[in-house]
């Protein structure tokens, strides 16, 4: 395969620094990559840097930042590379979690969660699509989570952020598609990485480990969170079934698959224990939808056939 420049944020550790390191390993395809965060000079592994001096470039990048910054930040990546090819793969990796009641989040709590998961990723992706859409062929990738399908308890605003997400990607890549952009999410169940730090702890892009588990909160919910804490402490990694290094070389092989034009979900569950809860979901939703079907059908005007129009079902298909 050609070589290929990715664009990637969140990578100072967990998958984002995976993938980096996956990519560069290729040698046979002499990727050039783009590692962005938060002061990412500082924070980048400096033996990563001193080993690829000619394939990888980092650029200071905060996801939150407005579009006209992030539009700004598209066109310097653009031009990190000799040549002027750009971006061939941009990589919305960066997320943040934590755990909060619904009840006592504060508004900064949310609005940090939504910024970083969701708003940041929308924006960056804005700001590149214009510069993708010049290009013969390009993709954009973005990290979500499993629990977009299965939200925990006092999770609800980290799974919100990413249910959200991965909403989005559906209608990118529907919107997209005729400019030859493609469009994966990857819905990731548990991975060994440092998601769950507070941004001001970590400082940038999170993935997802033990802080998650060591907050501890003064909260009129402390019995139902004790449990669902005590249920990952008895032993945190059966619920971290992921190996950072494998989800990115999977990632990275997803999207090689995309760039030879096979065909791919947009929205790819990975994990084992991910696959297990997102069907027994799409398992009880059926069976929720069979059970209730006389009530939802009975709203509909009096003449009415009732049901979707084929090419509504044609435009909201997942296939």
């Amino acid at each position: 395969m050609s070589p290929k420049t990715y664009l990637i944020t969140g990578t100072t550790s967990g998958i984002g620094l995976a993938l980096v390191k996956h990519l560069l390993s290729q040698s046979s395809s002499q990727n050039n990559v783009i590692a962005t965060g938060r002061n990412i000079s500082s924070r980048f592994p400096q033996d990563i840097v001193s080993a690829y001096p000619n394939n990888l470039r980092l650029l200071e990048l905060d996801i939150t930042a407005d579009l006209p910054t992030l539009q700004s930040k598209a066109a310097e990546a653009w031009r990190l590379f000799p040549g002027g090819r750009g971006v061939d793969v941009l990589f919305n990796n960066a997320g943040m979690s934590a755990m909060k009641s619904c009840e006592e989040a504060s508004e900064e709590y949310i609005s940090q969660m939504f910024e970083v998961n969701l708003f940041g990723p929308m924006r960056l992706t804005q700001a590149f699509l214009p510069l993708l859409r010049n290009k013969t062929k390009s993709v954009v990738a973005f990290t979500s989570s499993s629990t977009a399908w299965t939200p925990l308890p006092f999770m609800g605003h980290y799974a919100s952020s990413k249910a959200a997400l991965s909403t989005y990607i559906e209608s990118l890549a529907k919107e997209v598609s005729p400019f030859d952009i493609k469009v994966v999410g990857f819905e990731c169940g548990g991975c060994v990485t440092s998601l769950g730090q507070p941004r001001e702890q970590q400082q940038q892009e999170q993935e997802q480990h033990g802080g998650l588990l060591e907050q501890r909160q003064e909260t009129v919910y402390r019995e139902g969170l004790g449990r669902l804490v005590g249920m990952f402490m008895r032993d945190a990694m059966a619920y971290m079934p992921g190996d950072a290094a494998k989800v990115a070389k999977t990632m990275v092989e997803v999207i090689q698959k995309v760039d030879k034009g096979e065909k791919v979900p947009v929205r790819l569950v990975l994990g084992s224990d991910a696959w297990e809860s997102v069907k027994q979901k799409v398992e009880e939703t059926g069976e929720v939808l069979e059970g209730w079907k006389g009530v939802s059908w009975g709203t509909g005007r009096d003449g009415v056939k009732g049901g979707a129009e084929g090419d509504y079902l044609r435009a909201v298909s997942i296939l």
